[in-house]
């Protein structure tokens, strides 16, 4: 049956620097299923197993438990809804460990490391950093049957006597679920050795050159070489196309290879569930290798690679950017422009009356702005003046004058301000500015507060609603119950979260001539589980803790404050059995606090 149409992702942060860095550098083999490349491994497994189930029962679908059932709703991805038994999503998770090893598939840095393991690029079917030409395909290629067909018979100890998947057999493996983060899970021994031996296969025929049939692999290629630098086609052999990644069958080339990966993988399921002893499977394994990744030798650089096709799939020379402008031109200038603009509008903030504002902005400009100079010199001139006359910022005052005079050996900003103008500057704030709630602000005042905010680095949201205690001019205290729904940008995007029920102290530092107050608080109270997570049911009771480090009260009216705290720390932690559930976040909050006058 066809594969489903995904759901939409939503565009975030990640994705932009996930696009750029994809731009840039090279995917690592058939692509895995995530925000930016499609689900190759996923589709050419999922066409695979499908068509094994249906020639008979050795892979039965299996029923999961109600913990299970949650680590496959937290996957990174989307099984097919034919696919979402325990068996299915086992071998789907598994396909994708050659890639991942227990990381996210967002996690740019991780995933570097895991990619450039000179000890794994036979389970992708590359060349390692030793295998040089002559010879260098050939030890590649052989390296990457001899991992597949170790993976096979691991496979082959999951099965039970009959021949049949053994669901009772387990292996644990680390896997980085949306929520839950990376955790080891106790899988079917079979479907997880299988699924990493499959995803060497198909890697094969996006790694390799191959004869005109495809069948045969002529060159094994290199990622450790072009990634480090230090890379020579002739002795390191071609480097990995990231257009033989794509599994959108866009020519005749890459659809007969698409075929071709999906043929073999069926072909791998088949032998080692068909009939027979365990020493029979593997004979019936080897039979597989030698159909789809038998070594065919004689292509060298010389020749051309034996005018391999696949030379026309060669990544780009690199992507550049534009570097700084040489020799002070417009490049170098800007970073002065860019300062003179940084003061200019601090002064701006700095001063009330609109004269003197204008004043500063251009004094600021003045003194970092360069003097004149002749066109191609290096050093200005012996000597050099420029003068501005600035419009009086004060009515009846006089003009202000800005003289710079350059010379070889340094720059003077010499500025003559009429002292009306000087003079004039904004008067002090001598009368109080009134806080919210009782006319004195000593006096103890009962009050409530809604809020909402947001977290990006572990996504979620949060709505609150409590009361607050202003207990004296210093301390204010809050009893909040909050929903705090997570949010994934793969698999699943909204998960219900958590209920947060928390008491908080706020120590006040209230300003008496400013629009403002500052605070700092800390929470601590319960936080329970809405939704089944991966050895977390709903129902999980743990604790919540919370820190403001700096909010702002700002004075909206005679009884409402806006709370704008833009940094917060929220760790609920409902889970504290077995493997704990904390997800921290880092919040940006907005309320309003009441207070009755």
């Amino acid at each position: 049956m066809p594969e489903p149409r995904r759901r939409p992702t939503r565009t975030t942060t990640a994705t932009v620097v996930l696009a750029t860095v994809a731009a840039c550098g090279p995917a690592h083999a058939f692509t895995i299923d995530t925000e930016l490349t499609a689900a190759c491994h996923e589709g050419i497994t999922s066409t695979a197993l499908r068509a094994i189930r249906a020639e008979g029962a050795f892979a039965p679908p299996l029923t999961p438990t109600r913990d299970e059932r949650a680590f496959i709703e937290d996957l990174q991805f989307y099984p097919a809804p034919d696919l979402r038994d325990l068996g299915g999503a086992a071998l789907l998770a598994s396909v994708r460990d050659n890639d991942l090893k227990g990381r996210g598939s967002d996690d740019l840095s991780a995933l570097a490391e895991v990619h450039g393991n000179p000890d794994g690029q036979m389970e992708h079917c590359l060349r390692s950093a030793g295998q040089k030409e002559p010879g260098g395909s050939q030890a590649a290629v052989s390296d990457c049957r001899a991992f597949i067909r170790a993976r096979a018979a691991l496979a082959l100890a999951g099965l039970d006597a009959g021949g049949t998947v053994d669901p009772g057999v387990r292996t644990a493996l680390s896997v980085h679920l949306s929520i839950r983060g990376t955790i080891d899970v106790s899988l079917p021994t079979y479907y997880v050795r299988i699924g990493q031996a499959l995803h060497a296969i198909e890697d094969s025929f996006a790694h390799t050159y191959r004869t005109a049939d495809g069948r045969r692999i002529t060159v094994a290629l290199d990622w450790l070489g072009p990634s480090s630098g230090n890379w020579l086609e002739s002795r390191d052999g071609p480097a990995h196309a990231k257009l033989l990644d794509n599994c959108d069958d866009a020519d005749a080339v890459r659809a007969r290879r698409h075929a071709l990966a999906i043929e073999a993988a069926t072909a791998m399921l088949r032998a080692t569930l068909g009939p027979g002893s365990a020493d029979q499977k593997l004979v019936a394994v080897d039979a597989v290798l030698d159909a789809y990744l038998s070594f065919a030798p004689g292509c060298t650089f010389d020749n051309r690679w034996c005018d391999a096709p696949e030379v026309a799939y060669r990544d780009a020379a690199g992507c550049g950017g534009g570097g700084a402008a040489p020799g002070g031109g417009p490049g170098a200038d800007s970073g002065v422009l860019l300062g003179a603009a940084g003061l200019g509008l601090l002064g701006l903030s700095l001063r009330r009356r609109r004269g003197v504002r204008g004043a500063l902005g251009l004094l600021a400009l003045a003194a970092l702005l360069p003097g004149p100079a002749a066109a191609g010199e290096d050093t200005p001139p012996a000597a050099s003046h420029t003068t501005e006359v600035v419009a009086p910022p004060v009515a009846g005052a006089g003009p202000t004058t800005v003289q710079t005079t350059t010379t070889a050996q340094k720059k003077t900003v010499t500025v003559t301000m009429d002292r009306k103008a000087a003079e004039a500057m904004p008067p002090p704030t001598v009368v109080p500015v009134a806080q919210p709630g009782p006319a004195d602000p000593r006096a103890t005042a009962f009050g409530g507060f809604v809020g909402v905010g947001a977290s990006i680095e572990r996504p979620a949201a949060a709505v609150s609603l409590g009361a607050r205690l202003r207990a004296s001019r210093r301390w204010s205290f809050g009893l909040d119950v909050e929903w705090n729904p997570w949010i994934a940008f793969n698999g699943q995007p909204l998960r219900a979260g958590v209920i947060n029920l928390y008491g908080t102290a706020m120590l006040r530092f209230p300003l008496s001539y400013e629009r403002f107050n500052l605070r700092i608080s800390a929470s601590l109270g319960a936080s329970y589980l809405l939704s089944d997570l991966f050895g977390a049911p709903a129902g999980s009771i743990g604790i919540y803790l919370g820190a403001t480090p700096l909010a702002v009260e700002w004075k909206l009216s005679r009884i409402v404050y806006l709370i704008i705290s833009p940094i917060g720390i929220a760790l609920p932690l409902p889970q504290l059995s077995g493997v704990p559930l904390l997800y921290p976040q880092y919040r940006t909050t907005l309320g309003l606090e009441f207070y009755a006058g």
